[in-house]
């Protein structure tokens, strides 16, 4: 290979590591079954959850907060129809983070269930809504299903 050549392969991989650390993931809410550890991250496995099913919620902004308080609050019903307000978390957030995640342990051992993490015990439709300032930020409507035991 001669000079030019590693000079050109070079600034390749340079500009491809540029345009790859410009990117950034878009807004959402993701909830699953599945933490990792490792990455820190919950794979966005369904939107339908049986009751005894364990559950993560995970806000993921992209870059990091540029705002304040994050509030994530749990309703009754679909994002069309959002029903009465469950509950809700309010937790102050800083620009050095880009991803919060909402989590428990459930008092029989291992993460809370779906039914107690949306602390709703029926099978039905849920909105889990982040917000800032009275800003929605992003909607995730999930479905709770009765145990297919």
């Amino acid at each position: 290979m001669n000079k030019l050549a590693k000079i050109a392969l070079l600034a390749m991989i340079a500009m491809g590591a540029l345009l790859t650390s410009c990117s950034t993931e878009e807004v959402r809410l993701v909830c699953g079954r599945e933490w990792n550890p490792g990455t820190q991250t919950v794979a966005d496995t369904t939107s339908e959850f049986e009751l005894i099913n364990p559950m993560i919620v995970q806000f993921r902004y992209g870059t990091g907060f540029d705002f304040p308080t994050l509030k994530i609050t749990f309703y009754e019903g679909t994002a069309a129809n959002k029903g009465k307000e469950i509950w809700n978390y309010e937790t102050k957030v800083s620009d050095k983070v880009s991803v919060y995640t909402l989590q428990g342990h459930s008092k029989r051992g291992g993460l809370m269930t779906a039914a107690e993490l949306t602390r709703h015990k029926t099978p039905g439709s849920i909105v889990i809504e982040a917000t800032t300032g009275g800003r929605v930020l992003a909607v995730k409507e999930i479905t709770l299903i009765k145990n297919k035991i």
